[in-house]
C-alpha cells in the first residue's frame, strides 16, 4: 500500500499528528493551503489517502474544504481516512466527518468509518497541552489499522 497524509492546520495541532502519521507510515506527507494549486498532487500515485483537519464550527478547516471542492477525483479503488483535531465541542467532530463524507461521495469516493480525532490546544486553558504524547501514541496506531484495513 502506497499511503499519502494530506492535511491542514492552523496552530500546528493538526500539523503534529500529521507528521507522527507520516513517520509511523513512512509515506509523504503534504501541507495544504486554500491557495496552492491543487492539480499538482499526485493522487493517482496513492492508494490511501489520510485527510487531516482541524475543527471549526463542526466544519473541516476552510483549506481542507477548498481542497476537497476544486480536486478532481478520478475513480479508482483508493482508500481515503480521516483524523481531526478538535477543541471536544458537541458533536462537532460528528458534522465534521459527515461533511468530509460528503464532499468525497459527490466525487465518488468513499471514507473509511473508522477516524481518528484527539484534542487540540485551545484558547485558555482547556486542552493545555494537547495533542500530547498519548494522543500521538494513538495516531500512531491509528495509522498502522489503515494499512491493514479490508476492502469496506
Amino acid at each position: 500500500m502506497n499511503p499519502v497524509v494530506i492535511y491542514s492546520t492552523k496552530s500546528g495541532n493538526t500539523e503534529k499528528v500529521a507528521l507522527e502519521i507520516a513517520q509511523e507510515l513512512t509515506c509523504n506527507v503534504i501541507k495544504i493551503l486554500c491557495d496552492m494549486d491543487f492539480s499538482k498532487i499526485p493522487l493517482r500515485d496513492f492508494d490511501l489517502v489520510i485527510l487531516g483537519t482541524w475543527i471549526r464550527g463542526g466544519e473541516p478547516s476552510p483549506d481542507m474544504i477548498s481542497f476537497l471542492k476544486q480536486l478532481n477525483f478520478e475513480n479508482s479503488n483508493r482508500k481515503f481516512a480521516l483524523f481531526m483535531t478538535w477543541a471536544g465541542g458537541g458533536k462537532s467532530d460528528v458534522l465534521a466527518f459527515r461533511c468530509v463524507k460528503q464532499f468525497l461521495e459527490l466525487k465518488n469516493q468513499r471514507l473509511l468509518d473508522d477516524c481518528f480525532k484527539c484534542f487540540g490546544k485551545t484558547f485558555g486553558v482547556a486542552r493545555r497541552g494537547h495533542p500530547d504524547a498519548q494522543d500521538l501514541a494513538d495516531a500512531r496506531k491509528w495509522a498502522k489499522t489503515l494499512l491493514s484495513k479490508p476492502e469496506e
